[in-house]
C-alpha cells in the first residue's frame, strides 16, 4: 500500500507541472511564473518519498554522559617572539 503522503506529493507535483504547461501555452513565452512552477515540482516529491523513520529521529534527544576534566591548564603568558612567531607589521 502506498502511503498517503506519497500520493498527495505526487498529486501536488502533477498539479505544478500542469500549471507550468498551462502558463507556457497561454503566454506563448517562458515566464518566470511558469519556470517557478517547474522549479517547485521536486519539493513535494522529496517530502513524499522521504523515509518515515528519519522524520522521527529529530524528536528524541540523545543524552550523553561527559566526563569532566579534572586537570587544570596552566595559563602562562608566553612571549611570541621567544617561541619563534613573527610579529605582524601593520
Amino acid at each position: 500500500m502506498i502511503p498517503s503522503r506519497a500520493v498527495i506529493g505526487g498529486i501536488i507535483s502533477i498539479i505544478l507541472i500542469l500549471l507550468s504547461i498551462y502558463n507556457f501555452t497561454v503566454d506563448n513565452a517562458s515566464s518566470t511564473q511558469a519556470w517557478s512552477y517547474l522549479l517547485l515540482t521536486p519539493l513535494p516529491l522529496i517530502f513524499a518519498f522521504k523515509p518515515y523513520k528519519f522524520s522521527k529521529t529529530y524528536l528524541k534527544e540523545d543524552v550523553y554522559d561527559w566526563e569532566e576534566e579534572t586537570e587544570e591548564i596552566e595559563n602562562k603568558n608566553i612571549n611570541p617572539i621567544e617561541c619563534g612567531y613573527d610579529v605582524p607589521i601593520l
